[in-house]
């Protein structure tokens, strides 16, 4: 009697055994995972420089597989990448580049709540640094008003309105400067 449960015993252990490496396999086609393919298109528009569309690839990702280290790991080194990218810029005085980093950065910052503390920076270290390049893209602007360059002084403005749609002042030194190279041109 004792070798016939032992034998029973054996037998359930084994197919424990056999069964368990199985389940994990299992368990792999079981749990969501995440797409491979629409990570790629994410790197891809990282590259190009498409930065709201990885974001949203990403945040598309994210929300499906909230708790994938290697998701998030890779979502935070794009951000930072852009980050990076805006700083660059900055420091070279591409002000229209580095604003529009730093704004897409900034209007995308509430979704990424999950991970802020993984981020090297925050939504009022955005917020300064896109209104250092909006002050340089109005001051350029003027200066370029005033010396003559009209061409010059719309694009710097048309640059500032991207990053701040709504800004009167822009707009109407805007609309003052094209009226302007309108008419010189109409004398030519």
């Amino acid at each position: 009697m004792m070798n016939f449960q032992r034998a029973v015993w054996i037998f359930a252990a084994l197919t424990l055994l056999l069964a368990f490496p199985s389940c994990m396999q299992m368990k792999r086609f079981l749990l969501p995972q995440t797409n491979g393919q629409t990570l790629s298109q994410a790197r891809q528009n990282m590259t190009a420089g498409k930065y709201q569309k990885a974001i949203d690839l990403y945040k598309a990702e994210y929300e499906k597989h909230p708790q994938d280290r290697a998701l998030v790991k890779e979502y935070v080194k794009s951000l930072e990448e852009i980050k990076t990218a805006g700083d660059r810029a900055l420091h070279r005085e591409d002000f229209e580049f580095a604003g529009k980093s730093y704004n897409v950065l900034l209007k995308n910052y509430s979704d990424f709540k999950g991970f802020t503390n993984m981020l090297s920076f925050d939504r009022a270290q955005l917020h300064s640094r896109l209104t250092n390049c909006k002050t340089a893209l109005s001051k350029k602007g003027f200066q370029e008003y005033r010396e003559g360059d009209l061409s010059e002084a719309i694009s710097l403005w048309q640059n500032y309105l991207a990053l701040d749609p709504h800004n009167a002042d822009i707009r109407k030194a805007l609309n003052t400067a094209r009226t302007q190279q309108k008419n010189l041109q109409q004398t030519q």
